[in-house]
């Protein structure tokens, strides 16, 4: 099944820019990459971004978990309108 991309893309900077356009693409990223492991928002944004897939969380509820670990990561960050 192809990830429902997000209205309003996300972009940081993580060793080099990266723009973030669906749950799927937050999930790999939380998985593989992110700074901080062990914090409430990002176990919250990592079952956020999972649940997505299985159905059980929105789309945007989970952009909004993803964006509360950038901000509990320190991680910057801007949103766009694509």
């Amino acid at each position: 099944m192809e990830p429902v991309l997000w209205t309003s893309v996300v972009n940081l900077h993580l060793r080099k820019p990266i723009t973030v356009r669906s749950a799927k693409q937050a999930f790999d990223l939380l998985s593989a990459r992110w700074p901080v492991s062990d914090g409430k928002a990002y176990i919250a944004a990592l079952e956020a971004c999972e649940g997505v897939e299985d159905g059980h969380v929105s789309d945007d509820s989970a952009r909004e978990s993803f964006l509360l670990a950038l901000k509990e990561a320190e991680i910057p960050y801007s949103t766009d309108i694509e």
